[in-house]
């Protein structure tokens, strides 16, 4: 019987048949002091900007995080938000956020395409993290729209023993790029694995040795539920 990895930043409880492994460490970053050096007032954000964006929750909570640091910063919470996918907007709705647009196309071409026109007399702020593959910044940058930029976060590799290397003929899910860059650095990669990504960009990472899918949806339960059906057929 194959067994389901989930290569993810933090740990999902009450699945049994899913072993969650953390090949990665979120570090967030200072928000306000990012924001001063961008020449951007944390208390009075709109003089400078009038629309933010957000492709990860992670930004998301690197931004709520320096918000209850420092409250004088609550002016963010009126500011109309992009949005890339429906449980990021969730999260942002839930933290107090207005949400203006969710992406349809949960992928990062997809979701710049559906952007540019909105922001065209915008002035956004993206919320990042340090490394970036979507291309977004530069899409959005290319098509005349005045991006303002933030690293809100990073994802730092963990160095794994090998004892906790998935055993041969595992379904790995991996729900970012980065996951999967950890994973083979630590584990390199079993020829007997099958690998989900959770959208197109993660997909786009894997080596051609891979066999790999993507989800259906991009979210992690969805991942979850395909890499099920994979193990019905193939046992």
């Amino acid at each position: 019987m194959r067994q389901i990895y989930l290569i993810n930043s933090k740990a999902i409880a009450g699945v049994d048949d899913v072993e969650t492994l953390l090949v990665n460490h979120i570090q967030y970053y200072p928000i306000k002091k990012s924001l001063l050096d961008a020449h951007i007032s944390p208390i009075t954000p709109q003089k400078q900007i009038d629309s933010l964006i957000f492709t990860s929750k992670h930004a998301i909570y690197a931004l709520v995080q320096d918000i209850e640091k420092h409250p004088e910063m609550k002016s963010f919470f009126e500011i109309p938000s992009f949005v890339i996918s429906k449980p990021s907007a969730q999260t942002l709705q839930k933290n107090g956020f207005h949400v203006e647009f969710i992406g349809r196309d949960s992928h990062g071409d997809g979701f710049s395409s559906e952007i540019i026109p909105l922001l065209a007399h915008r002035k956004p702020l993206y919320f990042r993290a340090k490394k970036i593959i979507s291309g977004l910044d530069e899409r959005l940058l290319e098509a005349k729209i005045p991006l303002k930029q933030i690293v809100a976060y990073e994802n730092k590799t963990l160095s794994l023993d090998l004892a906790y290397k998935p055993k041969p003929r595992s379904v790995i899910i991996f729900t970012a790029p980065s996951n999967y860059h950890s994973f083979v650095q630590n584990f390199g990669w079993d020829g007997s694995y099958i690998a989900i990504a959770i959208g197109i960009t993660t997909f786009g990472v894997f080596h051609r040795e891979v066999e790999g899918y993507i989800s259906p949806e991009q979210t992690i339960q969805s991942c979850i539920e395909f890499a099920r059906d994979i193990i019905s057929k193939y046992p």
